[in-house]
């Protein structure tokens, strides 16, 4: 038996030169690649208008990746906009709090990835920095480089479920993100961190596989140690379902 994992992707709004506009998906398929590789099938979970219709979708699934993307609209954790703030379109934001929900309620493996954490979070209550330049914290971490990714460490709980899966610490990851986990949301637990003191990964020790990061393990193809981490997700889900 193949777990079929859903997958969040983008809903993003095209505008041409000549002012006509339409709606598109849209996902990095190196998560369907890793689900294909570790023997699950990946569900691309598109932004349904209707919660009724997204809930269908959601169903057959076994596991969940919470995938990146811009940003969580600051009303969901209680703070005002911040001027570089660029959130989610509302209908994928919807969605993906809807998809969130489903995998508490049924206690579905979860895989969180960057902006995948802080909705994570921010579904469980907790709050997020808004712009992590603004905070001054020393020794200074590069979390973005521009638009493109920066790199450092992050320190892992010792037997943590991240530091289980990779069997290495310090761990090296990539990083693109101005925002940041804050206050942690009910029953997460900090698991990693980088130099700065920012929490890089969280759990929920009360499921078997309840794991955010806050890097991106499907743009690093090539490494084993992070392509382990969505393995893993496959893994916990497969064996969910022969419990079942």
């Amino acid at each position: 038996m193949r777990p079929r994992i859903g997958i969040t992707c983008s809903y993003q709004i095209t505008r041409a030169d000549n002012g006509y506009e339409w709606p598109r998906l849209a996902l990095d398929a190196r998560f369907c690649d890793a689900v294909y590789r570790a023997g699950g099938l990946p569900v691309i979970i598109p932004p349904a208008p209707d919660p009724a219709d997204l809930e269908l979708i959601l169903e057959p699934l076994a596991g969940v990746i919470l995938t990146g993307g811009p940003d969580v609209p600051s009303e969901r954790y209680g703070m005002p906009p911040h001027p570089e703030t660029k959130p989610f379109h509302p209908r994928r934001d919807a969605s993906d709090f809807t998809v969130a929900a489903f995998a508490d309620r049924r206690e579905l493996p979860v895989l969180a990835i960057c902006c995948g954490i802080q909705e994570w979070n921010v579904h469980r209550g907790g709050t997020l920095h808004p712009h992590l330049p603004d905070c001054d914290w020393q020794p200074r971490v590069v979390h973005r480089d521009s638009d493109t990714f920066a790199a450092h460490p992050v320190r892992l709980a010792e037997g943590s479920l991240v530091h289980r899966i990779v069997a290495v610490n310090p761990l090296a990851v990539n990083s693109s993100h101005h925002q940041g986990l804050d206050r942690l949301g009910e029953n997460l637990v900090p698991t990693a961190w980088s130099e700065d003191g920012l929490v890089e990964a969280v759990e929920d020790p009360r499921r078997p596989f309840c794991l955010g990061v806050q890097w991106h393990p499907e743009d690093m193809p090539d490494d084993p140690l992070q392509q382990k981490l969505l393995a893993a997700l496959v893994i916990a889900a497969r064996s969910a379902c022969d419990r079942s």
